[in-house]
């Protein structure tokens, strides 16, 4: 069952994420009040679905499990830190236990290691859900799934016997360090280096936007085996511990919104890799495929953010009248409108994420480039639409801390900007169309 639609939804959630002190007496009123509505008037007045929105995509009982649990512990857990998360712009890591604790980090991970293995479609669905209760929490959860994957493919016996325990038994967090400042919109090429030294490797480079630095416990780098200019033949993905010599802090992480994913720009300074802490040979990771899943992953957490951006504005509807109106905010036709094409804009994104998500078994890497184009492109655009509105919507008294309206534009408006651009999906559709290969050697 996916994520309700109806304005009810967040019943058991008011406390998590609304619960907070305000100045006005219909959001304060929410979280006591809401359980209550939602039965009377969701269930009884107003019973209805929304297709694409509380559609189920046919998931079995185990897939169905993991994703309530993900939206129960966004609510109950992620949630009510969110706001603290951001206002301090630290990693999550409270937040991180929890999900490690409800079984949710070893969602890449092999069931032979201990893991769920999930199916891209039950995956993209379990962030979505984290996400709702905490866009960072959400994103970095996305990132070290990945990088599991990356193992997973690439890495021997030994190595996923060595690394996969950290998770599983330890709950800790990986990281992927791709970008860096010479490059623009996550092309493949890597100025970052890794050349032979004694019984292993040596890494020297900058990187930045180096999302859970500090936080998570090792870091997979996306280096240059050969400093050629062959993006995919020379690149090498190789792990380090979070306290490997060499290693440094460039600049703050002082943004705009996403400020609990840590991402500061890092210095890597004749940073020691062992020989296990590479993952399989030059070239291979593009190969894999896994990288498009990024964009998946990224669209899943947008449309997450937004769904909650989109049920707090309708509870405060709901709740809001004022003097001289003749009804409540939600009474108002234009309002009806705009929640209406906030809805249908969600419902296609989230459809288009599903879709794509069915479809990416047994996809090549340029296949999945494409699938994955999709919803990034229209997750992207919907979710910037229903912030705005949501605010635009709620008024003046919406842009307060106090309320998650604000937070949740800045966090939107701030991941939306990771790759692959909007005029790259829009490119590698346009081709698609007309049957002509994209190269796989940037994807901004």
């Amino acid at each position: 069952m996916g994520r309700s639609s109806g304005v009810g939804t967040l019943a058991g959630a008011g406390t998590a994420l609304y619960d907070q002190p305000s100045a006005h007496p219909a959001a304060a009123d929410l979280s006591r009040r809401l359980g209550v509505w939602r039965q009377v008037r969701v269930e009884e007045e107003f019973p209805r679905s929304f297709p694409g929105v509380s559609m189920n995509p046919g998931l079995n009982k185990d897939q169905q499990e993991l994703v309530d649990t993900a939206e129960r512990i966004a609510h109950e857990c992620l949630g009510p830190r969110a706001a603290e998360v951001d206002a301090s712009g630290t990693n999550p890591k409270e937040s991180w236990h929890d999900v490690w604790q409800n079984g949710l980090l070893t969602i890449g991970i092999p069931k032979k290691y201990g893991g769920h293995e999930l199916d891209m479609l039950t995956y993209v669905m379990v962030i979505e859900k984290l996400a709702g209760g905490c866009t960072n929490t959400g994103m970095t959860v996305h990132m070290h799934s990945t990088v599991m994957r990356f193992i997973d493919a690439l890495g021997t016996d030994k190595q996923r016997a060595m690394y996969y325990p950290e998770i599983v038994d330890d709950g800790k967090l990986f990281g992927s360090w791709g970008s860096e400042p010479q490059t623009r919109g996550g092309s493949a090429f890597r100025h970052t280096t890794i050349t032979p030294d004694g019984d292993g490797y040596v890494l020297n480079g900058e990187k930045n936007f180096c999302t859970m630095s500090g936080g998570a416990h090792r870091y997979m780098i996306h280096c240059n085996a050969q400093n050629t200019p062959d993006p995919i033949g020379s690149q090498v993905l190789a792990l380090i511990p979070n306290d490997v010599a060499g290693l440094s802090q460039m600049d703050e992480w002082n943004t705009l919104g996403m400020r609990g994913t840590v991402s500061p720009s890092m210095k890597l300074d004749n940073c020691v890799v062992t020989k296990d802490g590479v993952l399989g040979k030059p070239g291979d990771g593009y190969h894999t495929g896994i990288t498009q899943g990024f964009s998946l992953g990224f669209a899943a957490a947008y449309v997450g953010a937004a769904q909650t951006a989109l049920d707090f504005t309708k509870d405060f509807c709901i709740k809001q009248t004022f003097s001289g109106a003749s009804g409540r905010v939600a009474d108002e036709l234009l309002v009806q409108r705009t929640i209406a094409e906030m809805t249908m804009t969600l419902s296609s994104a989230r459809m288009a994420l599903y879709d794509a998500a069915s479809q990416w078994e047994g996809k090549t890497a340029n296949q999945r480039a494409v699938i994955a184009a999709r919803p990034k492109y229209l997750a992207t655009l919907a979710s910037q639409d229903v912030s705005t509105k949501a605010i635009q919507i709620s008024g003046g008294r919406s842009v307060h801390k106090r309320w998650p309206l604000e937070r949740i534009y800045r966090d939107i408006r701030t991941s939306t900007l990771m790759p692959p651009t909007l005029d790259r999906c829009l490119e590698l559709i346009g081709r698609d169309e007309f049957n002509l290969d994209t190269a796989l050697n940037r994807d901004a």
